[in-house]
C-alpha cells in the first residue's frame, strides 16, 4: 500500500511539472512593438500640425484670421446665424451636425465652442479673439473608419488694419485615427498636442506663417510601432519651419507637411 502511494504521488508530480512547463509556454512576454523610424514619426508629426492648422480635421483654421471659423460657422446652430461679425461673446455648446462629402465619406461632429472677439471701442472693429473649442468626428470612408478630435485654445490679435496681419498664441490638441478593415496595416493613430508662441502669420502672403515657436508632445502607433515623445519647432519663413525631435533637424514644407532631413 506505501508503495502504491509512492508510485501515486510520483506519477503526479510528473503531471503537475507538465502543465505548469506547459502553462509557462503560453504565458511568455513578447516583447513590445518596435518604434518607428524617427524620419516616420516625424514626418506624421508635421503632417498633423499643418493639416490641423488648415481645419481639415474640424476647428478653426490660420485661413480664418480674425474672423470666425467657416467650418464652426456652418456647424454651429448659433454661430451660422451671425450674417456679420460682432463683438462680444458667441457660445455655443450642441454641436451635432453630419457632413458628408461626395457618396463615399460620412462624418459626424459633435462638441461646443466659445469664442470671444475683440474690436476697437473706436472703430467698433475686429482686433482678434479667444476661443476655445471642442470637437469630435466619427465617421467612414471607402475601406476604413476615422476618429478626430480637435481641442483649441487660441488667442488671436492684431494691430493691422485690412487684417494683413496677426498672431496666434495657444494649444493645440490634434488626435487622429485611422482604421483600415481590409488593410489594418495601413492603419493609425497620432496624437499630438502643440503649443504655439508668438506665431506669426502673414495673410498677404497666403496665410503665411512667418516667425514664432512652439513645443509639442506626441504619442501614436503605425505598423512601424509605437511612439510617446517631444519636440520642438522654429517657425522660419517662406513657408517653412524646422522640427528637432531626438537631436534630429528637419524641414518642414508648411503648405503640404512634406519633411526632409536637414
Amino acid at each position: 500500500m506505501k508503495l502504491n502511494l509512492i508510485k501515486l504521488w510520483t506519477l503526479l508530480s510528473m503531471i503537475l511539472v507538465f502543465y505548469f512547463y506547459s502553462a509557462c509556454k503560453n504565458t511568455v512576454i513578447k516583447p513590445a512593438a518596435a518604434t518607428p523610424e524617427t524620419d516616420a514619426i516625424g514626418a506624421a508629426i508635421a503632417s498633423n500640425m499643418v493639416q490641423s492648422l488648415s481645419g481639415m480635421y474640424g476647428g478653426a483654421s490660420i485661413r480664418d484670421g480674425i474672423g470666425k471659423s467657416a467650418f464652426i460657422a456652418a456647424a454651429s446652430p448659433q454661430i451660422k446665424l451671425q450674417s456679420i461679425l460682432q463683438c462680444g461673446f458667441f457660445i455655443d455648446t450642441s454641436l451635432n451636425v453630419n457632413f458628408n462629402q461626395g457618396d463615399s465619406i460620412k462624418t459626424h461632429t459633435t462638441g461646443s465652442v466659445n469664442y470671444f472677439f475683440n474690436c476697437d471701442s473706436t472703430a467698433e472693429k475686429p482686433t482678434g479673439y479667444n476661443l476655445s473649442d471642442s470637437l469630435t468626428s466619427a465617421g467612414k470612408g471607402h475601406g476604413y473608419d476615422f476618429n478626430f478630435l480637435v481641442s483649441q485654445h487660441y488667442s488671436v490679435s492684431t494691430s493691422k488694419e485690412g487684417n494683413s496681419g496677426y498672431t496666434l498664441n495657444g494649444a493645440l490638441k490634434s488626435w487622429v485615427d485611422f482604421d483600415y478593415n481590409l488593410k489594418p496595416d495601413k492603419s493609425s493613430a497620432v496624437h499630438n498636442i502643440f503649443h504655439f508662441t508668438n506665431m506669426k502669420i502673414q495673410v498677404a502672403g497666403n496665410f503665411e506663417i512667418v516667425s514664432g515657436e512652439a513645443t509639442f508632445e506626441s504619442k501614436g502607433v503605425t505598423a512601424g510601432g509605437a511612439w510617446n515623445f517631444s519636440g520642438y519647432i522654429r517657425f522660419i519663413g517662406n513657408n517653412k519651419a524646422k522640427l528637432t525631435l531626438l537631436n534630429k533637424v528637419y524641414l518642414i514644407n508648411l503648405f503640404t507637411g512634406s519633411l526632409t532631413k536637414v
